[in-house]
């Protein structure tokens, strides 16, 4: 009987621990687009991420549902149905189990998904060496078209 409350207690903690399982979403993302990489800045040295904010928009960002919660949620409540009754009654419990995991599971990712959903802000950057980069990042730190900036990795930041 021990054994069982443990099993369930151990089953219990890890479903409710998969909202932490769920992989955030890409929070900022940098795309060029066309032009060369031969510009010189006049002083010798190369700036191919400096650039000047042409456009800014917002965005909505949704995350999707996978369906993994429901699988995983279904295989847990399996397991802890499969725990009570004998014979036909282990049965049932077991697919009540299994569906009623599956319904939590799915809860679980979905809610994960909607607070990882939100808006965001896109900018086209005209950058000095002709090309075009597309930054979408969730802050907006109070650029405005035509402001000098500089593309860090997956975001922008102002020219010093």
């Amino acid at each position: 009987m021990l054994t069982k409350r443990f099993t369930i207690v151990m089953l219990l903690v890890a479903m409710f621990s998969l909202e932490g399982c769920v992989a955030p979403p890409p929070r900022q993302r940098v795309v060029y687009h066309e032009g060369s990489d031969n510009y010189n800045t006049g002083s010798g040295r190369y700036c191919h991420s400096c650039g000047t904010v042409r456009d800014i928009d917002q965005v909505e960002m949704r995350q999707g549902n996978s369906g993994g919660g429901a699988v995983l949620g279904a295989i847990i409540g399996g397991v802890i149905g499969n725990q009570f009754g004998r014979g036909s009654g282990r049965a049932a419990a077991t697919a009540a189990g299994v569906v009623g995991g599956a319904v939590v599971g799915n809860n679980v990712e979905e809610n994960n998904s909607r607070a990882a959903s939100g808006y965001a802000w896109r900018f086209r950057v005209e950058l000095d060496d002709g090309r075009m980069a597309t930054v979408t990042q969730y802050e907006n730190p109070g650029f405005h078209p035509g402001d000098r900036v500089m593309v860090r990795r997956d975001h922008l930041e102002y020219m010093r």
